[in-house]
């Protein structure tokens, strides 16, 4: 098995309401049950984590081997954060086969180009 997940767009540098588009692929030695790629944003810290589906992509599942392109368009909001408590992520996730089979590749998504850093209010 081998999964493909390619941003054409540093996943760094990436700025709210910008389009980003990439390649997703694989090759297996039978075609999966069920192919999406998302993108989306979650939480992690204390408290229950959040997440945040902004657009899923059904894939074709009738190849043992599939190469493709992608478009996304980044929301106005949230932006990616590093809390003492809680930090927000985004991510576009390649799951195939109800999540028996994961290719995630995490983004920054920032107005100013950088991970939002928070502090404790007095500090």
């Amino acid at each position: 098995m081998n999964l493909r997940l390619q941003l054409n767009q540093d996943p760094a540098t990436l700025v709210p309401g910008q389009t980003i588009d990439g390649t997703v692929g694989w090759e297996r030695e039978s075609p999966p049950k069920k192919a999406m790629l998302r993108l989306f944003w979650y939480t992690e810290g204390r408290g229950t984590q959040d997440v945040g589906v902004i657009e899923e992509i059904t894939l074709p599942i009738d190849q043992r081997a599939m190469k493709g392109t992608f478009r996304f368009n980044i929301p106005d909001s949230p932006y990616s954060f590093q809390g003492q408590l809680i930090t927000l992520k985004w991510a576009i996730e390649l799951v195939l086969n109800k999540g028996k089979e994961v290719e995630r590749l995490d983004l920054i998504v920032s107005p100013w180009v950088e991970q939002v850093k928070l502090k404790a209010v007095g500090s």
